[in-house]
């Protein structure tokens, strides 16, 4: 007889193991190998895109409550159900209220397009991932296409779309390592700059960035404003950028350099507004 339940309690084990490494195994295909093709990875975007909004909506809240999930042993079982009701109100307000701001910033910035004649498509922010890639719930299907520039309800420039899929996309941050955008300074209101200054952003991660390449001899301060430049090919003039934090100047160096406040702020964004129609002057 117990032979029989040996038997039985290892051929359970088996199968669970089995399952353990067989589910290991494809998430390893998925994240590492990148075997699944684009039809594949926007199947599994739409299978997850409401959970994936559902978290990132509710911020603060859903880790509350994951919070109060692991310390379920340390509380009394009608408190936590409690608590996972007031969770679940607040998860609604706050995507009540995200309907809301994304109402009035599509106003916003449908006036501040027909006034330049550009054309968007909102998008809602799904999440961040640790290269500074944002992704939004908005594809080819919605006319989506690489290299249109995204920005803000206050014409904050966030980036540009790097990866299209059919029902969503993702947006190579101004503080991505790989981005690099051309800007002109628009300074304080005591400056008595009479020429343009121009200078190139740089991302270097972590959702920074800095100044580079401008000119030894030009003078820069403290809360100057970047914006985007008519040099830049790649994105509409006069986008809000950064401002300058700090100045960094070396007379052994043809080019000084800045610290910067990036103007783009992911944690507070729900939509983001994707430039449709820019055609990029030749």
């Amino acid at each position: 007889m117990n032979n029989i339940k040996n038997f039985s309690v290892n051929k359970k084990r088996n199968i669970f193991l089995r399952m353990f490494v067989g589910g290991i195994f494809i998430l390893f295909l998925i994240y590492v190998l990148g075997v699944f093709t684009s039809p594949i990875k926007n199947f599994f975007y739409n299978f997850t895109s409401p959970i994936q909004r559902s978290f990132w909506t509710a911020g603060e809240s859903s880790s509350l409550f994951l919070g109060s999930f692991f310390r379920g042993g340390a509380l009394l079982k009608e408190n936590e159900n409690l608590k996972s009701d007031n969770q679940k109100l607040l998860s609604q307000v706050a995507i009540l209220q995200s309907v809301e701001q994304g109402n009035k910033a599509q106003s916003d910035v449908s006036i501040s397009c027909q006034n330049s004649g550009l054309k968007y498509v909102m998008a809602g922010v799904i999440g961040l991932d640790d290269n500074d890639i944002l992704s939004i719930n908005k594809g080819s299907a919605d006319g989506i296409a690489v290299g249109m520039p995204v920005i803000s309800q206050e014409s904050v420039l966030f980036g540009k779309i790097s990866q299209v899929y059919k029902n969503f996309s993702k947006i190579m941050l101004v503080s991505n390592k790989k981005s690099v955008v051309n800007v002109k300074i628009q300074q304080t209101a005591d400056a008595l700059a009479v020429d343009e200054i121009d200078g190139v952003v740089k991302g270097s991660g972590g959702l920074s960035a800095y100044l580079d390449l401008i000119p030894i001899s030009s003078e820069i301060k403290q809360n100057d404003v970047l914006l985007t430049s008519a040099i830049d090919k790649s994105f509409p003039k006069d986008l809000l950028v950064a401002k300058i934090t700090q100045t960094q100047k070396n007379d052994q160096k043809p080019f000084q350099q800045a610290q910067l406040s990036l103007f783009l702020n992911v944690k507070t964004t729900d939509n983001l507004f994707v430039i449709t129609n820019y055609k990029q002057p030749k």
